[in-house]
């Protein structure tokens, strides 16, 4: 057989060369569809967390809507005031039961009029934001979603926390505080989750400190970034943790003007403010 010349030689490289070419294309081709359809997959989960997002946006807006209902019937009351509440009471046991307030006298007041009145810095759209930040931080931070129950107006409550992330707040309209506060089960539970920790895993006060630090930091700076889209202007401060029993800490905060009732795993948390 006889040797190549050098122009079949040359041909023959180019050949390879083009050759490794179309392979590259090819195995590009590959890694494009591969990244198209890992796209359309991460399209499709964005689209359906949208669609929940709404979806519980109107819930919210619906127990809002019925808690206002409620209270322009005329059903209950708090201390000192004249709007409905209703409370969780939690006994020795860790059950925790619904009780409702009865009527000081006088009209009852709508949501609507004493968020305008009472709580000037707090709205409605203020309150789901803050409802929508706290069941997404503690599911980020725990990995499972808790459920939020009810809004309570008034002073009327009688919560059984032993801890709580204050955090001061300020708008143009004035000044208020919030609170992330947690029952000793539910800060145990949340600890726990944060942490990785089995279910009979052990937290200290030190751990249940540092945890309800940052999930109360991170609420606030979440919902003051969703309320800057709708056009409020929110600043925050640092959060102040107190620990303690329930009476203690009720009489270092104060009684709320308006408690958000959160549930983990049946756990009773919550979210209060002070206008």
């Amino acid at each position: 057989m006889s040797a190549q010349n050098p122009l079949e030689k040359k041909l023959d490289r180019y050949y390879e060369d083009i050759i490794d070419k179309i392979m590259e294309l090819i195995e590009t081709q590959k890694n494009v569809l591969g990244e198209q359809k890992e796209l359309k997959k991460d399209i499709a989960k964005l689209k359906e967390h949208v669609l929940e997002s709404h979806a519980e946006i109107k819930q919210i807006d619906t127990k809002i809507d019925n808690l206002t209902k409620i209270i322009g019937s005329g059903g209950g009351g708090a201390k000192g005031g004249s709007y409905s509440s209703n409370s969780y009471q939690s006994n020795s046991s860790g059950t925790t039961r619904v009780s409702s307030g009865k009527a000081a006298g006088g009209p009852p007041k709508s949501l609507k009029d004493f968020l305008a009145t009472e709580a000037a810095i707090f709205d409605v759209k203020v309150l789901n934001a803050f409802i929508k930040s706290t069941k997404e931080i503690v599911k980020t931070n725990t990995r499972t979603e808790p459920s939020f129950l009810k809004p309570v107006v008034g002073e009327d409550v009688h919560l059984q926390i032993v801890v709580a992330g204050r955090m001061q707040l300020a708008r143009d309209s004035g000044k208020g505080t919030m609170a992330f506060c947690m029952e000793l089960l539910s800060a145990q539970a949340i600890t726990r989750a944060v942490f990785m920790l089995p279910e009979d895993g052990k937290v200290s006060d030190a751990d249940i400190k540092d945890v309800t630090s940052e999930i109360c930091n991170q609420i606030c700076g979440k919902s003051k970034l969703a309320l800057k889209n709708e056009g409020y202007s929110f600043d925050i401060g640092i959060p102040e943790i107190h620990q303690g029993e329930p009476k203690d800490l009720i009489a270092v905060l104060g009684l709320p003007k308006i408690s958000l009732f959160f549930a983990y795993n049946k756990l009773p948390f919550y979210v209060l403010f002070w206008g």
